[in-house]
């Protein structure tokens, strides 16, 4: 089942990405909502039981020798 947050209207979107506070264009916002709600479609697909598997923690593990 889709989650509640893909529904999210252009509109809301663009209210969302003000807070932000880094400048976007149109463009930019159309197309980063076109992609944040794809991705939000791709997760509702990960089975509830293997939630974990998505988030590999290798993924998210620190850059060798102190790198940000």
């Amino acid at each position: 089942m889709p989650s509640p947050k893909a529904d999210i209207t252009l509109d809301e979107f663009r209210a969302w990405a003000r807070l932000v506070g880094i400048a976007l264009t149109e463009e930019d916002i159309v197309e980063l909502h076109k992609g944040y709600l794809g991705m939000m479609q791709l997760a509702a697909r990960i089975p509830q039981d293997r939630a974990w598997e998505a988030e590999a923690a290798h993924v998210f593990a620190p850059l060798p020798g102190g790198r940000q």
